[in-house]
């Protein structure tokens, strides 16, 4: 018998005549755990960064004022986040990132995967990077990790050089918005498009730096996914 990865109680499953037909895919969280993730519905969002809104709204304040800037202002196409960054969400990322639980990344799959459906045609998939001393320290990247466990290909077309002992959490807004770019590549995308993938978005630094080095290699629409926002 399956166990939730979150509270370890048994996945208990209700068995259909359908499921003789076409077998369902197996979960990694219980009905009570993953009722417990308030997903984002996007008919009340910002439309740039699905910062959560009473109505849909073409662009929330952070978005008009990333608007104005004059690198960053139209490198990102879109963000689509998969759920509110509450308690629940906050500890299944902190086992997942700093735990070391590579396991937990399958909590996100199916609505991973829904997510890229949406967002078709895209071209490559590219996770943001961590620099090498984490991933040393984590044993993984939790962004690869994510599209690993959902079985979804993906390129490491983007490398990081900032300071490994600097964490983006723990920075407050105008420091962030402040921070250099941490980003390179080596390679040129021919007007491609990509869709990065990183497990929070919390002011848009660190996707728009990243859609801005792809951006300045060639490539097209970028656009990403995180889990939480």
């Amino acid at each position: 018998m399956n166990r939730c990865l979150s509270c370890h109680e048994p996945i208990l499953i209700e068995i259909s005549w359908s499921d003789l037909f076409t077998p369902r895919r197996q979960s990694s969280l219980c009905s009570e755990c993953q009722d417990s993730l308030q997903i984002i519905r996007h008919d009340s969002i910002c439309t740039i960064c699905s910062r959560p809104l009473k109505e849909q709204t073409f662009a929330c304040n952070d978005c008009l004022v990333w608007s104005e800037d004059p690198v960053y202002h139209d490198v990102l196409h879109q963000n689509r986040s998969l759920y509110v960054y509450n308690e629940s969400l906050k500890e299944l990322i902190k086992r997942f990132k700093y735990d070391r639980d590579y396991a937990i990344a399958s909590c996100f799959s199916d609505r991973l995967t829904d997510a890229l459906k949406i967002m078709q045609p895209y071209d490559l998939l590219v996770p943001i990077p961590i620099h090498e001393a984490k991933k040393m320290e984590r044993t993984f990247n939790q962004t690869e990790a994510l599209l690993e466990k959902a079985n979804l290909p993906y390129q490491t077309f983007l490398s990081r050089m900032d300071n490994p002992g600097v964490s983006q959490a723990k920075k407050g807004k105008q420091e962030r918005h402040s921070t250099l770019n941490p980003f390179f590549t080596l390679e040129t995308f021919q007007h491609k498009t990509i869709i990065l993938i990183d497990d929070l978005y919390t002011t848009g630094t660190t996707i728009r730096h990243a859609a801005y080095t792809l951006k300045q290699a060639g490539a097209g629409k970028v656009s990403s996914i995180t889990i939480g926002r």
